[in-house]
């Protein structure tokens, strides 16, 4: 982890560290919102009463406590930024980080919209219809004023400009606008409890219900409640601290969050309108009223302590609001930069500005976010309604990463914890998609609706994204797609249910051509879905098993090039032993001639002296084939791809001849064997060719008839020049050039010879060939020659049989030079 102690650290990093302070007021921040002020009298205590709330809320705060662990212990693995998106990825894979980071856009961006709008809320209950003015229409009960979409795009603008713009002001910010916030909230309850003597928990649960049905039915929006205290998991790289230290900076976020939401819900119940006798009698009657009597947390306020308590509500409030757009700007931006990063979204966005921060990236966010208030507040929270499902799947994800990673390395408190995180995720996720299972657990039918139509458009992206994925990072992991598609089904299954349910309460109105008429409409909606999502289904799956047919190509490729690498390198002791027999015998022969040297009196006897430049000479030509031979195997790759070039130049073939039989005469010699080179035949002996290939060749074929010749035996190189029966004319007709004439290179011995059913198969590759083991010996540099046979445009044959010597037979088509383009090798 780098620690940020330089005194002479440049302005622009210092400018974005963050301090242990500032990272709780981010996360404690983040969680806390607009939502914390007005859930208390329309969620919590309609349907769990304070006691029920209360206990809903505290396990509610453990269970984000066990799930902050399993973040922190990923982060601490995985130090630096990308938190979810980054811990999924280098876990389950980039399939599944996909789905994890569109989960968190949605989810992050839901939150920044719902507390801007909320803006212009405060706005009606402070000002009245101040901000009222220019056009207005209505979208589902909800009244949209030009004034107030102004109101919320100044909202987006200002907090995105400064999040840009604000140096380390902002970190100052985030921690001034959270300790506002929590210390208000402190100071209402404590100042409310003093003025009223007494706190009103009776009834502490709501009557009508079990009681512990009513805490689970709380417990299930807990991700809700506290999503975005992780967010400072995504750019840890600002941290001045040491990242093993953040675990009790969530905890302490949570306890804090925890604490905010319980003390509301008790500011809420402390000054009840005096006309209800308890309570459950005001939030029965809540949904009647209109203005802050609508809101428990502000009318208990408001009644006691007039517009000055409001005016203080307020500023907790727009602190809030503040510090939770803020930092999930800050959040955004690092998401969206992180997945520019992994090529999800253009290059663009990964630029940053001298401060670091990721700005192309914070204006597509703010891009994003203004068009939202022209869709009225009453769709905003229909959209919001999802967090809790999308919160799940993000939570699920990181637990079970931290789970996998604990059990891999058997840690066991971090497999506890993965498990738990895991279990509570769940519970969180089936909880609200499934319909009237705890009190107030089902969504809006129009938030199904959106949660289909979220999973239909990140189906498409991943589309997108998949066809244009040239490293082939996607498409790895069934379980994706078969959980979009999932998503897909089940959420257009349910708002078809609930739709229904809604046409039917037309009908028994009478109104059964209206109620017709939206079913049909509906029912043409969820199969457009799902036919879209089964497209791209097939299309994936289909590009899926192109791709695999591919790598199976490929791997066939890769499997006959390691075949013939194999064969080749197998051969590389054989190619290389004789040549390094051959330097020895020469050597050994100098050596001798020096000591001749040194015992003779007087001058240097000439037979010493031509002995010694003769040994010399010859060994100055088994390194030239050396150096040929090396330049070759450096080269292996080319000939494992069938794409060896030959090397043509005007060559000696007479002299080459003579080279390559100078180097074995040594060696010939001291195995009793006659040696015999016939090059007389040859008219035209200077010729066009790869002279390194051709000395290959031949060093191959006498290299074998050294090995298996007796001691005794005779070997003779033969290369004659074979006349052409056809006439000028018809070499025309053939297309054959005037200077083009055939060679025919024989290498004979008298050694023990070979079947006829290996000769028919030396040349072909070894897991083809049926001969017996003991003959596999005799395939040593085999293969390579013909394959140079082959490269060189010849033929080669075998005339051979048991005991009776072998003789290789090499046709090849060689165009003459002129004697002065002839290169004599040194």
């Amino acid at each position: 982890m780098v620690t940020f102690k330089n005194p002479g650290m440049h302005d622009a990093v210092k400018n974005r560290l963050l301090y242990p302070l500032n990272v709780w007021a981010l996360s404690f921040g983040c969680a806390v919102g607009w939502g914390s002020f007005v859930m208390p009298g329309t969620l919590f205590l309609p349907n769990a009463g304070p006691i029920g709330s209360a206990l809903a809320i505290f396990i509610g705060g453990i269970s984000m406590v066990i799930i902050g662990y399993n973040f922190c212990q990923l982060a601490v693995r995985y130090q630096g930024n990308g938190g979810i998106y980054a811990y999924t990825k280098n876990v389950l894979g980039h399939d599944h980080a996909f789905l994890a980071a569109w989960t968190l856009l949605i989810t992050y961006l839901s939150i920044i919209w719902a507390n801007a709008t909320a803006v212009v809320l405060l706005c009606r209950l402070l000002f009245g219809s101040l901000l009222q003015w220019g056009f207005h229409y209505t979208v589902a009960g909800f009244d949209v004023y030009f004034g107030e979409i102004v109101t919320t795009w100044i909202v987006f603008i200002t907090f995105g400009a400064f999040t840009c713009y604000g140096g380390k002001l902002k970190r100052h910010l985030y921690t001034a606008f959270a300790l506002l916030l929590i210390s208000i909230i402190i100071l209402l309850f404590v100042s409310l409890c003093i003025v009223n003597h007494h706190v009103v928990i009776f009834p502490p649960f709501q009557p009508d219900n079990n009681p512990l049905l009513q805490v689970f039915s709380m417990l299930m929006v807990a991700p809700w409640m506290f999503f975005g205290y992780e967010c400072v998991t995504h750019a840890i790289d600002d941290f001045h601290f040491p990242v093993q230290k953040l675990f009790p900076l969530i905890v302490i976020a949570v306890v804090c969050g925890v604490l905010a939401y319980t003390l509301l819900i008790g500011v809420a119940i402390l000054s009840v309108p005096p006309e209800y006798t308890s309570w459950k009698d005001y939030i029965d009657n809540v949904g009647h009223m209109q203005g802050m009597s609508s809101l428990p947390v502000f009318h208990s306020i408001g009644s006691t302590y007039g517009m000055a308590g409001i005016w203080v509500l307020g500023v907790a409030v727009l602190s809030g609001i503040a510090t939770c757009i803020l930092g999930l700007y800050r959040t955004c931006a690092y998401l969206l930069q992180f997945m520019a990063k992994d090529g999800l979204l253009p290059l663009q966005f990964t630029k940053t500005d001298l401060n670091g921060v990721p700005r192309n990236a914070l204006f597509l966010t703010i891009a994003m976010s203004l068009p939202i208030p022209l869709l009225g507040r009453t769709a905003i929270v229909w959209l919001v309604d999802v967090i809790t499902i999308s919160g799940s799947l993000a939570y699920g994800y990181v637990s079970l990463c931290n789970y996998l990673e604990a059990r891999k390395n058997r840690d066991k408190r971090g497999v506890q914890m993965g498990i738990g995180g895991m279990v509570f995720s769940l519970f969180f996720f089936f909880c609200p998609i499934l319909p009237n299972l705890l009190l107030g657990s089902s969504l809006n039918t129009e938030s199904y609706l959106l949660l289909a139509v979220w999973s239909t458009l990140g189906f498409l992206y991943y589309w997108y994204i998949f066809k244009r994925d040239t490293l082939n990072h996607f498409g790895r992991s069934a379980s994706l797609s078969i959980l979009l598609m999932f998503l897909n089904f089940f959420s257009t299954g349910l708002w078809l249910r609930q739709s229904t349910g809604d046409q039917l309460a037309l009908a028994a109105e009478g109104r059964l051509a209206e109620a017709h008429s939206k079913l049909t409409f509906d029912l043409i909606v969820q199969m457009l879905l799902i036919m879209t999502i089964l497209f791209l289904l097939s299309n994936i799956f289909t590009r899926i098993r192109q791709r695999e047919r591919l790598m199976d190509i490929k791997m066939m490729q890769e499997r006959q090039v390691s075949l013939v690498k194999s064969n080749f390198l197998a051969n590389v002791s054989h190619d290389i032993r004789l040549p390094m027999k051959a330097l020895s015998g020469y050597v050994r022969a100098a050596r001798q001639a020096g000591a001749d040297f040194r015992l003779s009196e007087g001058d240097c006897d000439m037979q010493v002296t031509s002995q010694l430049c003769d040994c010399l000479s010859r060994i100055q030509s088994v390194c030239y084939y050396l150096k040929a031979f090396v330049n070759d195997l450096q080269k292996v790759d080319y000939i494992d791809t069938n794409s060896f070039d030959l090397r043509l130049k005007p060559t000696d073939l007479r002299q080459l001849m003579q080279r390559i039989v100078d180097s074995f005469a040594q060696q010939m010699k001291e195995k009793d064997i006659s040696f015999a080179l016939e090059i007389s035949q040859v008219e035209h002996p200077l010729v066009l060719c790869d002279g390194d290939r051709l000395s290959r060749i031949l060093l191959n074929l006498l290299s074998n008839s050294y090995k298996f010749t007796p001691s005794g035996g005779r070997i003779v190189v033969m290369l004659m020049e074979k006349e052409s029966t056809l006439s000028p004319a018809e070499r025309e007709k053939a297309h054959i050039p005037e200077n083009e004439n055939e060679y025919e290179l024989r290498v004979q011995d008298t050694g023990i010879g070979m079947s006829e059913s290996y000769a028919k198969e030396m040349f072909i590759e070894k897991e083809n060939r049926s001969i017996f083991a003991e003959e596999e010996k005799r395939t040593q540099g085999m293969m390579i020659t013909k394959y140079l046979i082959d490269l060189m445009g010849g033929t080669i044959k075998v005339i051979t049989a048991p005991e009776e010597g072998t003789e290789f037979i090499i046709n090849l088509k060689l165009t003459t030079t002129p004697k002065e383009a002839a290169v004599v090798e040194a």
